[in-house]
């Protein structure tokens, strides 16, 4: 006796349902891999006057949260970096600031602790640290220095 009255075996039905299983797996794969990734501003460097720091200012936005940060570098090895963040949604979102210092081969990365921000309200964030390996080379930095700084959600 048969349970169902489709007229076909289970084999085929099996591999219907594979079948369609793996079309929704595409079309879900290629809706994510064709989403566009935030994108930051230029970044500007700006040397003071005195040679002995460097600010690199740009803004960024991710998943409704935008704002502008400030990444100093000093001669004497210190950093700062100050921000803030706007979160357009209705939900609170925690976010922070992260920023790539290069220079030649080198690299480091510094950034800021976590911080909530209420929907539809602003909030500033900060951190500042020793780093020897920007002491060491901070004239290759003012010459050749870059700075990637991006607003991470999360």
């Amino acid at each position: 006796m048969r349970l169902d009255n489709t007229r076909t075996s289970g084999q085929a039905r099996t591999r219907r349902g594979l079948a369609l299983l793996i079309a929704t797996g595409a079309g879900l794969g290629s809706l994510l891999l064709g989403t566009v990734p935030a994108q930051a501003n230029d970044t500007t460097k700006t040397v003071a006057a005195n040679g002995e720091s460097i600010t690199f200012a740009t803004s960024d936005s991710s998943r409704g949260v935008n704002g502008s940060v400030t990444f100093v570098v000093k001669a004497d090895g210190n950093w700062s970096i100050a921000g803030s963040g706007h979160n357009s949604h209705l939900l609170v979102r925690t976010f922070h600031w992260t920023c790539d210092l290069t220079w030649d081969a080198a690299s480091v990365t510094h950034s800021t602790g976590k911080k909530a921000v209420p929907g539809k309200k602003t909030r500033s964030i900060s951190s500042a640290a020793y780093d020897p390996a920007v002491q060491a080379d901070f004239a290759d930095i003012v010459a050749r220095g870059r700075a990637d700084c991006d607003i991470v959600i999360g």
